[in-house]
């Protein structure tokens, strides 16, 4: 099935989209060209963002498209065709592939090894040049590219061939981001311009959402920019809860249910490879109900002592990341009322019996009502300009390491809340700030852009206070109570 878009010149832009054109050119792509094609629902959206911003011409994008379309038959693999493509490799003594690369360093060896999934090998050897100039993204996460493979059947390590060598690799992702410079940006848009261009970036249409609504789109978004930010988002199925994590940034995992391994999600001691949680900037949990952990008891102890600290141990060893855990799942709503089925005795009823420990959802900073959100109807995706995906991932990596809670603290006393009460709202407020205000300081931040914020935070920690205290073993511990906006200092 094919998405029919129009050609540029023919297409009315709004204000916004001239504006961001006109000041953003450069980083910006028009969103509907990236979904002409149903078939490529598999591939990331930034590797397909990526394609369009250098092949199509908006003004008239069937050539690229169908550009496209050849570079994706020609050099990509899928799974069935690996022996094929390893015999052309072979035969013709190189080859170029677009896929995935990571590497890793095999200190037994003392050597670096590629891993591709187009060839289902994780023994290729690797360029010093690749190294050099991608070393950083290919052993942190690693990222697609066009990867030219070469044969060499003559290389030996301690008895054993290892014939496949990537010579060359070009990234889909963008290498120079300025961080000051989208901030100087920010600064010649209003507020709800600002909101509106970041939910086209993200591939929804921000005509279709109320200000409300727009602003529970951008809490999905704090885990984000905010380290160590803990979330859970509970709504009716189809409303973008994972196209969004999927699709926002290649530095997100998804887990869709099934299993959950400690060695997977923190250390496999057999490989001595570190799990998911240590390279990744988010993880989510799709599906949640469904999933299940091996080894419940130490598992969820280990997950509940990182969420507090960051920190998790396997056998005899620390490690340290910034990783944020999101957990999101469907329940039954009423979807005229946009609440909650009345049947459940309280919301983290849906999650597996090994989750509903007090202790572990009591570290978790923020509830979103997913239930308000709409199912997602073909007109509620993307329909003008938004920033290229990769260039906001990147620009989201840059914004978790700068403190905005510097900027709640300057304006706020949360001297009566509870520690944990504390720094939930005040991660919360600090990520939807970096989000919609990034270039404000604490100085001159107005109170109309802290207190939507502030309020938002407020609410979506109460509501987990407030579910705890319905718990059956959150009763005698937890007490419903109304967050009310922090006094000035």
């Amino acid at each position: 099935m094919e998405v029919s878009v129009t050609p540029l010149s023919t297409r009315d832009l709004t204000a916004l989209d001239q504006k961001v054109l006109r000041l953003m050119g450069d980083r910006v792509v028009l969103k509907p060209l990236t979904r002409w094609n149903e078939a490529y629902k598999e591939f990331p959206r930034y590797v397909m963002e990526y394609l369009v911003a250098r092949y199509v011409d908006p003004a008239n994008p069937v050539p690229g498209q169908h550009r496209i379309d050849q570079l994706l038959t020609e050099h990509y693999v899928e799974s069935d065709a690996r022996e094929l493509i390893k015999s052309r490799i072979k035969e013709r003594g190189e080859y170029v592939l677009l896929g995935s690369l990571q590497v890793r360093l095999d200190a037994a060896r003392d050597h670096y090894w590629a891993e591709m999934p187009a060839l289902g090998d994780s023994f290729v050897r690797v360029s010093r040049r690749v190294l050099t100039d991608f070393g950083d993204v290919l052993l942190t996460g690693g990222a697609w590219g066009t990867i030219t493979v070469e044969y060499d059947p003559g290389y030996q390590l301690r008895g054993r061939i290892y014939p496949f060598y990537v010579r060359e690799f070009e990234p889909f992702q963008i290498t120079r981001i300025d961080l000051d410079d989208y901030v100087e940006k920010r600064q010649q848009f209003t507020t709800e311009e600002w909101v509106d261009l970041l939910i086209t970036s993200i591939g929804f249409n921000p005509a279709r959402y109320s200000p409300r609504e727009k602003m529970l789109m951008l809490l999905r978004l704090v885990p984000f920019v905010e380290a160590n930010y803990n979330l859970i988002e509970l709504g009716p199925r189809e409303t973008g809860k994972t196209y969004t994590f999927r699709n926002t940034s290649s530095r997100s995992f998804v887990i869709s249910g099934g299993t959950a391994t400690p060695a997977a999600l923190f250390y496999n001691q057999a490989s001595r490879k570190i799990g998911i949680l240590g390279y990744r900037d988010v993880v989510f949990f799709d599906e949640i109900a469904s999933t299940r952990f091996t080894d419940p008891e130490a598992t969820i102890s280990t997950l509940k002592d990182y969420m507090q600290t960051g920190r998790f141990s396997r056998g005899p060893q620390e490690f340290s990341s910034q990783a944020s855990i999101v957990l999101g799942g469907n329940i039954d709503t009423d979807l005229e009322r946009r609440r909650p089925a009345s049947r459940y005795l309280h919301l983290f009823e849906v999650l597996p019996e090994e989750l509903q420990d007090t202790a572990f959802l009591d570290r978790i900073h923020a509830y979103l009502p997913g239930w308000e959100l709409p199912k997602i109807q073909p007109a509620n995706y993307a329909a003008g300009y938004g920033f290229i995906t990769d260039y906001l991932a990147e620009i989201f990596t840059r914004l978790r390491r700068l403190n905005f809670q510097t900027h709640v603290n300057a304006r706020r006393d949360f001297g009566a809340l509870t520690g944990r009460n504390q720094d939930a709202i005040r991660k919360t407020t600090a990520g939807l700030l970096k989000l919609i205000h990034p270039h404000r300081t604490p100085e001159d931040l107005e109170e109309d852009e802290l207190v939507p914020c502030l309020e938002l935070a407020c609410e979506c920690r109460e509501r987990v206070i407030e579910q705890l205290a319905r718990m059956p073993g959150g009763r005698t511990e937890f007490k419903a109570e109304r967050f009310h906006l922090p006094p000035r200092t």
